[in-house]
């Protein structure tokens, strides 16, 4: 069933992150129930009629708060998920480190936040991939430190955000920089990128490493910053609460990214704050059990 667009996209695209944000429309376009998601709900869901959503305050472009409204990619994917699944959207922010607690808890039915799925992860919460990433580290314009590989951290102040995997990447690193007989990464967990960047600028630590698109939105918003090197990589997942359920409320998740890609409402969300460069064609269950990705 095709879905229908309205002019909210366009107020989008003109508001994105990067510039205009304090006009931009809330991230998403009206779309209309699709019978062939809805017919996938587990029947508790369908009788609340609503879709609880947390949000993690990753910072822009993926998900933030801005004058009272939720912007970015995933508040807008939240959206769009729960329209057409003929849902009311609940969404609440979070601290990204609360995300999955939050699912264990029954508080919300699916969480953002990008997620890496991971071994450890896998265990308590199921996955649907929604895009890929990788991470990159931020450092000041013209700082002589220019990190390629998490070897190069090794004796260096560098910050992450709490509960991600860029944080669990450093604490690794860890183990092979006592190996080389190197000195320990002193590592800074945040709450948010925001407060990450915040200790950037303020010289708290000499780098940050997270995710390549709230490393590009820094760079964007003006922020005195080089981005240096490749981290890790591969696609990043919506996290679903792990129900008697869950495998229906799995194939509703799939179904309903599969028709936001084929209907081009996937990729005009990501145009509107981009982040394109992610796109993917081929929302992918995973959960335990499951032959998990690889991520370089």
């Amino acid at each position: 069933m095709s879905i229908a667009l309205t002019t909210t996209v366009l107020a989008v695209a003109l508001g994105a992150c990067g510039g205009g944000a304090d006009t931009a429309e809330p991230a998403a376009p009206a779309l209309a129930a699709d019978p062939s998601v809805v017919a996938l709900l587990p029947a508790p869901v369908k009788e609340r009629g609503t879709l609880r959503v947390a949000v993690p305050d990753t910072g822009a472009p993926l998900g933030y708060q801005e004058n009272g409204e939720l912007r970015g990619m995933d508040p807008a994917l939240g959206e769009a998920v729960a329209q057409v699944m003929g849902l009311r959207y609940e969404p609440e922010m979070v601290p990204f480190a609360s995300a999955i607690p939050g699912l264990q808890a029954d508080r919300y039915d699916i969480a953002y936040g990008q997620f890496y799925v991971t071994a450890e992860r896998v265990q308590v919460v199921d996955f649907v991939t929604d895009w890929r990433d990788f991470s990159s580290f931020i450092v000041p314009s013209g700082s002589q430190f220019q990190p390629q590989s998490l070897a190069d951290a090794c004796g260096r102040s560098i910050g992450a955000m709490d509960g991600s995997v860029e944080l669990q990447f450093l604490n690794d690193a860890q183990a092979d920089c006592t190996s080389a007989g190197r000195p320990q990464i002193a590592i800074s967990a945040f709450p948010s990128i925001s407060a990450g960047v915040l200790a950037l600028g303020s010289d708290r630590v000499e780098g940050v490493l997270t995710g390549r698109g709230a490393a590009e939105n820094a760079v964007a918003q003006g922020q005195p910053f080089d981005i240096v090197g490749e981290i890790g990589g591969g696609p990043t997942a919506t996290a679903v609460a792990r129900t008697a359920d869950s495998d229906q409320m799995l194939a509703a998740v799939q179904k309903a990214y599969e028709v936001l890609i084929a209907d081009g409402a996937y990729r005009q969300i990501l145009d509107a704050n981009n982040t394109a460069y992610g796109a993917i064609d081929d929302p992918t269950v995973y959960t335990r059990g499951a032959s998990l990705p690889t991520y370089q």
